[in-house]
């Protein structure tokens, strides 16, 4: 009997973790940071027959840039940018996260163009841990991800994600950490 709670809970945890909300996406939804940063799910439109998402990055009530995102069965893809200047692609776009569910010791990379240069990004899950931010407690996946542009320009940047609500800090390489203040799905 405990063994086949045990295996009921497993099995309905694995379902759960891949649903389809496993990377949150829905017009109105939003998550706000201690650094003051807004994150909110605009609207959805279709393009050429594919939803792109629209996620407006704000502070202070003033959109500071958009991203265009995709969802599909292998993963988040980051399509392009607006910083008040025209949607910028990124040729080929950007995968921001891979199919449902997430592993430790997985990982993936882009390779694009964006501005005329090129840019590469690696992402690795390095571990979970658990982790106390001001919206709660979790275990997260930690996925290091690092960028580098063709001029030498490099960042790493540490996120904690987890599945259903999405990122809830992140963390440099020097210390510095932005957490989830507050999450609206």
């Amino acid at each position: 009997m405990k063994r086949t709670l045990v295996l009921s809970l497993l099995l309905l945890g694995f379902s759960l973790a891949v649903a389809p909300n496993y990377y949150p996406h829905k017009v109105g939804m939003t998550w706000i940071y201690t650094s003051g940063e807004s994150q909110t799910y605009e609207s959805v439109r279709d393009t050429n027959g594919q939803q792109v998402w629209q996620l407006t990055h704000s502070y202070g009530g003033q959109v500071r840039y958009t991203d265009y995102l995709t969802f599909d069965e292998n993963g988040v893809w980051l399509l392009g940018v607006d910083t008040g200047a025209g949607i910028m692609p990124y040729d080929p776009p950007i995968q921001v996260y891979p199919a449902a569910p997430l592993r430790v010791g997985q990982n993936w990379s882009s390779r694009t163009r964006f501005k005329g240069a090129n840019l590469v990004v690696v992402n690795k899950i390095i571990g979970i841990e658990g982790v106390v931010v001001p919206f709660g407690r979790y275990n997260a996946f930690v996925i290091r991800s690092s960028l580098t542009a063709q001029g030498g320009g490099a960042s790493v940047v540490d996120m904690y994600f987890v599945p259903g609500i999405g990122v809830v800090r992140y963390a440099t390489q020097d210390g510095g950490q932005i957490d989830l203040v507050d999450f609206n799905p």
